[in-house]
């Protein structure tokens, strides 16, 4: 037995997604926390709507 199956379903690790510039987007935050990982969009990182 290695150690991988020794561990494998009893070891838990802190998952976060990090934002992504122009790949975030709110359905992956809402995926990323449906899944357990704690995902963010940081407003710093949004832009505003441009007209046309």
């Amino acid at each position: 037995m290695n150690r991988i199956d020794i561990f494998k379903g009893r070891l838990k690790l802190p998952v976060i997604g990090s934002p992504m510039f122009l790949a975030s987007s709110r359905e992956l935050v809402i995926a990323q926390c449906k899944t357990g990982i704690a995902g963010c969009f940081p407003a710093l990182n949004t832009r505003p709507k441009t007209s046309g």
